[in-house]
């Protein structure tokens, strides 16, 4: 016997389906607790400006069912046999499986390529990810002085606050009073800042305004963002992405040329919970994670004893456990604070934070140069 509310979200995915019309290119339609409809659509390769309509049909009905509250859309690849002809036999389907173990293999599995679905943007050579499954980790922090870093080290680097609902990037590079200008071709002109082009919704609206956005808005924004904009030659775009799994996280791995993506965390087990689940939709998105950055992993008092004040190793079990490398560890430290909130990044001061992220930033970019990328497999989703 199914309970009240699993009957109620069976009779909600039940009207999503009759709205679409149960069209034989609609595989599943499922909704979850928050009255979120998720739609997986088959799409043939051959035919990607179809798949993409009726992608855009299929959200715009499902919005309409009164009940729904967002509507995340996955697309498929089923490749049926012609009929008495030899059909040369192909690998399995991938499945993620739940408690699979992560390995380096099966992160990189699905990088894209040359040849890829997702067509890459002119001029931007690379695009990385910082994402974070749990809110308040210092992602941000991570996302800013990674960029910083990776400018003072000569590469032409482009930071995009896709944080619509929290744009923090602004305050943090002491722009919260910049606007982007439009250039003759009618795109944005992103922000300078410390060497960098950036832009953050933070540039665009009233900082005191709520955004009060359903899932296709937020896509929408984030994508105007990227293609509207004026953003040259880039040797990486690093997209600095909201807490969590939800319709921003998805727009970006499913519909951007993505390279790979890193996850940071704090060592404590409240937020180590949510890491496995974040590391789990890039893989089942096709975007490779380079590896785990630690945050908060300590703090030094002046006679150089070290205090674990938010737990001891949680960072490199977790990788470990999901075959990553542990990219970095990032302690407690006054000036990186500081840095953050007068809008002059840490990575570019000297001592000990410019020498930490420096380094994070050399590991990260000879990640990039030696990624290894293979076919994107087909991914079947398990309950």
């Amino acid at each position: 016997m199914f309970g009240s509310k699993e009957k109620s979200r069976r009779k909600l995915a039940g009207q999503v389906r009759n709205a679409l019309g149960a069209p034989d290119w609609l595989e599943s339609v499922d909704v979850d607790e928050s009255g979120r409809a998720i739609l997986v659509l088959l799409a043939d390769p051959a035919d990607q400006a179809g798949a993409e309509a009726r992608r855009i049909e299929a959200e715009g009905r499902a919005e309409l069912v009164p009940g729904v509250q967002a509507v995340t859309s996955i697309l498929t690849a089923q490749v049926t046999a012609p009929a008495h002809k030899h059909v040369k036999l192909e690998p399995a389907p991938r499945r993620v499986s739940k408690g699979a173990r992560l390995s380096d293999e099966a992160m990189q599995q699905g990088a894209p390529t040359q040849g890829g679905s997702i067509p890459k943007i002119a001029g931007i050579d690379r695009i990385l990810v910082v994402a974070s499954a749990k809110g308040g980790v210092g992602k941000s922090t991570v996302a800013v002085n990674l960029a910083a870093a990776m400018a003072k080290a000569g590469m032409k680097v482009g930071l995009l606050d896709a944080d619509v609902y929290g744009p923090s990037i602004p305050t943090m590079l002491g722009m919260q009073e910049a606007q982007p200008e439009t250039a003759a071709s009618k795109k944005l002109v992103p922000v300078e800042a410390y060497g960098m082009k950036t832009l953050s919704i933070g540039y665009l609206s009233d900082p005191d305004a709520p955004m009060i956005w359903r899932g296709p808005i937020v896509m929408s924004a984030i994508a105007q963002m990227l293609n509207d904009a004026e953003w040259g030659e880039l040797d990486v775009l690093v997209i600095d992405t909201p807490p969590g799994t939800g319709d921003a996280q998805l727009a970006i791995a499913q519909r951007v040329p993505v390279t790979a993506a890193i996850i940071v965390t704090t060592p404590q087990e409240v937020a180590l919970a949510d890491v496995r689940r974040g590391a789990a939709m890039f893989t089942k998105t096709a975007v490779p994670v380079l590896g785990i950055v630690e945050t908060m992993s300590w703090f030094e008092d002046p006679a150089g004893n070290r205090h674990y004040l938010m737990g001891e190793g949680g960072g490199a079990a977790m990788a470990t456990t999901l075959g990553l490398p542990l990219l970095g560890q990032i302690p407690m430290l006054q000036t990186i604070r500081e840095g953050g909130d007068a809008g002059k990044p840490a990575a570019l001061s000297g001592g000990e934070p410019g020498r930490i992220f420096h380094e994070l930033a050399r590991t990260v970019a000879v990640g990039l140069d030696t990624l290894e990328t293979k076919p994107a497999p087909e991914i079947i989703f398990e309950d």
